[in-house]
């Protein structure tokens, strides 16, 4: 049998049943809606299991209120009855002026007075809301165990020192109550918690004789009531109240899920719940075995071998056996460290408890399969295992603490409170972690010490931090107004200042813009005791493009702070690296998954590495494709651009994750877009651009753009555009790429009046239109479907748009036709710029075409054209070639078209310089206008096989 001694302070105690124990599914404490008040948990959860306590109407307990006379009374009838037999009792008269027999409680103060349990004032009255002492209760609890009021002394003028002193004694009253106060509900749960485990009493034998004419009367006292013939469910000799009233109820012995000894309470085949046995000594700081030693009062150590050590309920090695003066500690601060000790077996089990944080990330409603509960947040770096925990107390957000079990059986979170909250100003820190707010010093607790010594040197001393406690006062999450700032390092050089002592690197930063600042190196990350190098291979003080790993160097990833003279301290956090090639470099807008540099390594410490994006990732991209570099940014993966290799040489990529494991979504990602590299967005827009020689306009905050006239889906308005993507002529844009500035720095796709096809094959420019015929119209020559919502709009000759559609368009030779086709090469856009045909003489002469020929050249390459006109052409006309291919089941696909300047003469073979994109059925429409546009003569050719 276990040698219980002492446990150390009241606040360890209160933690030990609130924040550490552990309980059945089926506990009812846990449900009610102040069980955060609630101490008492085994006591409550028993008799709420067995009826005889139940929570008021607003499903709350009321743990703190005081009980009346009258619910006195009903905890006895149901502890002597059971409830079921307790809900019957009915009474028809009243026994007291004050308790009328329809009074709720009128059938239970009736059943306990009939008992000698319960008296009036002897007036007649019971005063059933008079407030109840814990020495009342104790009475009473002492009479339903069989004891004689009378015979105890009971009543009479000291019969609150007599029942003190047998409820001490049988158990009935918990240690630290004061009985001679006014009775909590929970104690009152407590006291008749205890009294379920406590013996039966009876009075036997008592004697009356006669001797010499004197009639003398001996009364026995109190002895314990025999086993007989009930079960011992509650494992010790003689007779239990709960074994005579409550059969059902089993006491079992049993561990936690920490592996402490403890009691499993069972009633039938329903477990209320599992608690642990108080400890012999309890610490919630590191300690040395000595002290625990001496604290156990022991006379001779104990060995080593009978040392048994769980750590979060999962076995561990002991190594020193416990022993006076040994020095070696085991816990840690805001660790519970619990002993037990075994006298009689001269054992040991030692009890390491640690407390861990997080966040709520979210709450979940009860639904009519499973019970309300909160998922943890365990991405930060503070936090500990993560898990579900099933609840209602907190809210998504919260900062709580709690215990976590590896038991085989029971892994998972085992308790959970709300962490108290301490702000102020951050004056001093150290390296163990402990930290000082507003003058009060904070020391870590064990499992976040490390984290919050790493997280505080990130702080300015006097910021205003927010400290998240334990249950004991250690810290275990530090929070601060400010965020880790990052940047990509786009040059460095230490030859900066006037007296060469300065060095400046100038930075792009996570808003898209960049700045020349004045740095300090920070530390190297494979040596902490040395300054970062910066590759400079030919040693003149300016970065070079070499990529070497955990040095500093071009498009590398680092972290910064700025001091007050504007100093920025710059670390490494991912090393810059060439991007995959081709087919290799994934990044699609809308994904969280890509893959743009071998094994997608994500930051230098621990080499981790991520394929992930979230809506948080901010994505940088380096325009390097033109003369003048552009930078763009975007957050999250809604907004990420799509960037493709199209092969040679890819740019440079650096991926940076703040995590130190592997997969979690990247913080920070860096692309160098070469002319190598595309790059299209997810913006859907079509923008019609008027164009125009503008100049370019300036502000400091933008610096050199176009500006132009353009219609975005049609609405009139104004775009920027960066000097690379001058628009001279009148463009359509598919697509558009914005940066930060709301600059337009490229597209999709796009053509213009010199480009009938765009790059992609979904935008469309040719001249000449004609009307819809059978769901059909044709553009350039080529016949199209069209959706049902396809856009049409009008630009007239003076710029202005009007919206119409698709029946609108007519036949027209000289109006020109921007358009744009969906994936399945069907007209949802078109924008028909109309032109004037300007009006002339009717031109002389006969020039009616004739032996009209589509034919492939000489070398085999290009397409030619042959005819004859009545009369000669000369050198100021123009002839027009528009080749269309023929193809019964994908449709006509135009190949091309061009101007030509006609051959002074009858006869013209004109090469296209259209190339032969493969052997098949071609047709030419040839057109010849005069140097006024005027159209002479037009005509066919027949459909002809022309072989590549």
């Amino acid at each position: 049998m276990r040698n219980l001694k002492r446990v150390l302070s009241l606040a360890l105690a209160a933690l030990m049943l609130m924040g550490m124990m552990v309980v059945g599914a089926g506990a009812a404490s846990k449900d009610f809606t102040d069980a955060d008040e609630i101490t008492n948990v085994e006591a409550v959860d028993v008799m709420v299991a067995l009826g005889v306590l139940e929570g008021g109407d607003k499903g709350d307990f009321q743990p703190n209120s005081i009980l009346t006379r009258e619910q006195a009374a009903k905890i006895i009838c149901y502890l002597l009855l059971g409830s079921d037999s307790a809900e019957k009792l009915t009474t028809n008269y009243s026994i007291f002026s004050d308790v009328p027999a329809n009074r709720w409680s009128a059938p239970y103060i009736s059943y306990c007075v009939n008992l000698g349990i319960l008296a009036g004032d002897g007036n007649g009255h019971f005063y059933p809301e008079g407030k109840l002492t814990g020495v009342a209760f104790a009475k009473m609890l002492m009479v339903a165990l069989g004891y004689n009021a009378e015979r105890e002394n009971f009543i009479g003028n000291n019969w609150e020192i007599n029942v003190s002193a047998r409820a001490i004694e049988t158990g009935i009253a918990p240690k630290g109550l004061v009985l001679s106060e006014e009775l909590s509900r929970q104690d009152a749960a407590q006291m008749s918690f205890n009294t379920l485990k406590a013996t039966m009493v009876e009075y036997q034998n008592d004697t009356t004789i006669i001797v010499g004419g004197t009639t003398v009367s001996t009364a026995s006292k109190a002895t314990p009531v025999a086993q007989g013939n009930y079960t011992n469910t509650m494992g010790t000799e003689n007779l239990q109240f709960a074994e005579k009233n409550f059969p059902d109820l089993k006491k079992i012995a049993d561990t936690d899920a920490f592996e402490r000894p403890a009691t499993t309470w069972r009633n039938g085949n329903t477990v209320i719940g599992t608690y642990a046995d108080a400890a012999d000594v309890s610490y919630t700081s590191s300690v040395k075995i000595g002290t625990i030693y001496n604290d156990l009062g022991l006379t001779k150590g104990i060995s080593k071998k009978d040392v048994s050590l769980y750590v979060d309920g999962a076995s561990a090695s002991w190594s020193n056996d416990i022993v006076k003066g040994e020095t070696t500690k085991v816990g840690g601060n805001g660790a519970l460290t619990e002993v037990y000790y075994d006298a009689d077996n001269g054992e040991a089990t030692v009890i390491v408890t640690n407390t861990y944080v997080a966040k709520i990330a979210a709450a979940r409603s009860a639904t009519s399969t499973k019970d309300a509960y909160v998922v943890l947040n365990v991405s930060d770096a503070f936090t500990g295992p993560g898990g579900n925990y099933e609840t209602e107390q907190f809210a998504k957000g919260d900062i709580v603490y709690y215990t976590y079990s590896y038991k085989n059986g029971e892994k998972g979170i085992q308790s959970m409170e709300l962490a108290e909250k301490a702000t102020g100003k951050m004056t001093t820190y150290t390296t163990s972690g402990n930290v000082t707010v507003d003058g009060t010093k904070y020391e870590a607790n064990t499992t976040s010490a490390d984290k919050i010594a790493n997280f505080v040197t990130t702080v300015d001393k006097g910021s205003e931090v927010s400290v998240y406690l334990d249950g004991n006062g250690y810290v275990l999450y530090v929070d601060a107004d400010v965020e880790v700032n990052y940047a990509v390092v786009l040059n460095y050089t230490s030859k900066a200042g006037d007296w060469n002592d300065t060095a400046k690197a100038q930075l792009l930063f996570t808003d898209g813009t960049t700045k020349s600042v004045e740095v300090a190196l920070g530390v190297d990350p494979t040596d902490s005791s040395k300054k970062l190098p910066v590759v400079d291979a030919d040693s003149d003080g300016i970065m070079d493009d070499t990529v070497t790993g955990n040095k500093l160097n071009k498009y590398d990833i680092v972290s910064y702070t700025v001091d007050s003279d504007d100093v920025y301290t710059i670390n490494l956090v991912a090393d810059s690296q060439t991007a995959k090639a081709g087919g290799s470099f994934v990044m699609e807008n809308g994904s969280n998954t890509f893959s743009i540099v071998d094994d997608n390594k994500a930051n230098v410490a621990g080499g981790r590495a991520t394929h992930y994006a979230d809506g948080k990732t901010i994505f940088l991209v380096a325009d390097t494709s033109a003369k003048k570099t552009t930078y763009s940014v975007y957050e999250g993966i809604a907004n990420m651009p799509t960037i493709k290799h199209d092969g040679g040489t890819a740019g440079k990529a650096t991926v940076f994750m703040n995590s130190t494991s592997n997969n979690n979504p990247a913080t920070v990602v860096f692309v160098e877009k070469n002319a190598r590299m595309s790059m299209a967005s997810d913006n859907k827009d079509v923008i019609f651009v008027k164009g125009s020689n503008v100049g370019t306009s300036y502000t400091t905050d933008l610096g050199a753009f176009y500006e132009y006239d353009a219609y975005i889906n049609g609405e009139a308005t104004t775009i920027k555009v960066d000097t690379n993507n001058q628009m001279t002529k009148a463009t359509l844009l598919y697509g558009p790429v914005y940066n930060n500035k709301g600059v337009l720095t490229g597209f999709e796709d796009k053509v213009n009046e010199d480009t009938a096809t765009g790059n992609d094959g979904t935008l469309y420019f040719a001249t000449t239109t004609d009307s819809v015929v059978n769901d059909v119209v044709k553009l350039g020559g080529i016949p199209y479907a069209y959706e049902k919502n396809c856009n049409v709009y009008f630009i007239s000759v003076d710029g202005e748009l009007t919206k119409s559609d698709i029946t609108a368009i007519t036949e027209d030779d000289n109006d020109q036709v921007f358009f744009k086709l969906s994936d399945k090469g069907r007209l949802t856009d078109v924008y028909v710029k109309v032109v004037d045909a300007t009006e002339g003489v009717t031109p002389d002469g006969n020039y009616n075409m004739s032996g009209l020929v589509l034919r492939k050249t000489g070398s085999g390459s290009n397409f030619a054209v042959d005819f004859t006109s009545t009369d000669a052409l000369t050198a100021d006309m123009n002839v027009t070639i528009t080749i269309t291919k023929k193809n019964n089941n994908e449709g006509d696909a135009l190949v091309g078209n061009k101007t030509l300047s006609a051959q002074p003469s009858a006869k013209q073979r004109l090469n296209t310089g259209i190339a032969i994109p493969a052997a098949g059925n071609y047709v030419a429409v040839v057109t010849v206008t005069n140097a006024n546009g005027q159209v002479l003569c037009t005509g066919t050719t027949a459909t002809t096989y022309v072989a590549q």
